[in-house]
């Protein structure tokens, strides 16, 4: 039996859900739910959980470049067609690169929340390039870490690490440490 993506959206069409959970089908069973809308800034969210870590494996076999393509070329374009109502997209995959660190996945999110329409077409083309690079950046998580949120700074044009979440703490990403506050 195939694993569950989840797939959670508000102020999307019924094509571009569609389009989403077809793709999504394609490799894992996939649980969607419309949402109330939670933001006043935003019209439309979409949120990806994929069953799977971030890893290139999830790119070349497990969904592949076809299927990302397809879910990247879908988001950008509700991207354009709000225009600067804005829309808010999280991806989500459960754990990252290689490692399982003591078997307990650490689940990784790439949060896009640009008001201009160039950096979220930006952050979201960036996302296939850090399978390298994210297994070295997270090399040293707190105890305990749940989640990794990543940030995509707009001036640099690169996703970092940024937010740890544990059961009780949340440590922020600062000069290469991690620190509570």
């Amino acid at each position: 039996m195939p694993d569950t993506a989840a797939f959670y959206h508000y102020g999307i069409s019924p094509w571009e859900i569609e389009v989403i959970y077809d793709t999504l089908n394609r490799s894992f069973e996939v649980e969607e739910k419309q949402l109330p809308p939670d933001d006043p800034q935003y019209v439309s969210m979409v949120e990806i959980r994929f069953p799977i870590p971030y890893n290139e494996a999830f790119f070349q076999q497990e969904f592949s470049m076809d299927s990302w393509f397809k879910i990247k070329g879908v988001i950008k374009d509700v991207k354009r067609r709000r225009g600067r109502k804005g829309i808010k997209a999280f991806i989500r995959f459960a754990g990252f690169g290689n490692n399982n660190n003591n078997n307990k996945k650490i689940g990784i999110v790439f949060p896009l929340q640009s008001k201009g329409d160039r950096q979220f077409e930006m952050g979201i083309e960036k996302i296939e390039y850090l399978v390298d690079i994210v297994p070295v950046q997270l090399q040293l998580i707190p105890p305990g870490a749940e989640e990794i949120w990543y940030l995509y700074d707009e001036a640099s044009s690169k996703w970092t690490p940024s937010v740890a979440k544990t059961s009780s703490i949340n440590y922020l990403f600062k000069n290469n440490e991690w620190k509570t506050k």
